[in-house]
């Protein structure tokens, strides 16, 4: 267990955690370290859902939808969204979309209905676990100010930080994206603190 992100944990964030079935998010920019974070919480009896993974899910059921949309534009600016295999190109997708903040827009419209009702229920249902009840839920979210009905549910947000240089790193050897596509999702959260603040909710920043 990394004992620099434990420490933290137990000396800035456990203590604030009142709730009997808290819920909070772990959020962070782009290669900061969510992930990690949500390991060692998990470690100490918290359940974590990846919001990323459950976009990719509520995208399989709306590839339909997201062709109508876009695919159209994509092809006009020389990007194809559509495998040869009749399936969603996510990387193109994103290339596209993130060089467009009301693409971007347009598509979270498509998304996050159907997101926000899957990872309410997901709640719901932990919480109403008789057995093995976690001590709490994470939201491991990095939009998550995007969905207000699910930033509600939450008692508070734990920001994670690294360098950008770490960052950067992390993101090209991770992700194999090349420099202009990590430069483009870097400056698409560049304010992302900023927005956190916004809500109003409770922050508590943990270094990685």
């Amino acid at each position: 267990m990394n004992n620099k992100i434990l420490k933290q944990i137990e000396k800035f964030v456990l203590p604030e955690i009142t709730s009997k079935k808290p819920v909070f998010c772990v959020t962070g920019a782009m290669a900061s370290g969510k992930n990690f974070v949500c390991q060692e919480f998990e470690k100490l009896g918290f359940v974590s859902i990846d919001l990323d993974k459950e976009v990719h899910k509520v995208l399989e059921e709306k590839t339909e939808d997201v062709f109508a949309a876009f695919e159209n534009i994509a092809e006009n600016q020389g990007i194809r969204i559509r495998t040869e295999n009749n399936e969603l190109d996510r990387r193109a997708l994103g290339s596209l979309l993130f060089s467009n903040s009301q693409l971007l827009k347009k598509h979270e419209s498509i998304i996050y209905p159907a997101l926000t009702e899957n990872i309410k229920a997901f709640i719901k249902s932990t919480n109403e676990l008789k057995e093995n009840r976690p001590k709490g839920i994470i939201l491991n979210a990095t939009v998550l100010y995007k969905t207000p009905k699910l930033l509600d549910k939450c008692d508070l947000i734990v920001y994670v930080q690294a360098n950008w240089i770490k960052r950067f790193n992390r993101a090209r050897k991770r992700d194999h994206m090349n420099e202009m596509q990590i430069m483009q999702r870097f400056s698409a959260q560049k304010n992302l603190f900023e927005k956190y603040k916004q809500t109003g909710k409770q922050i508590i920043v943990v270094k990685n």
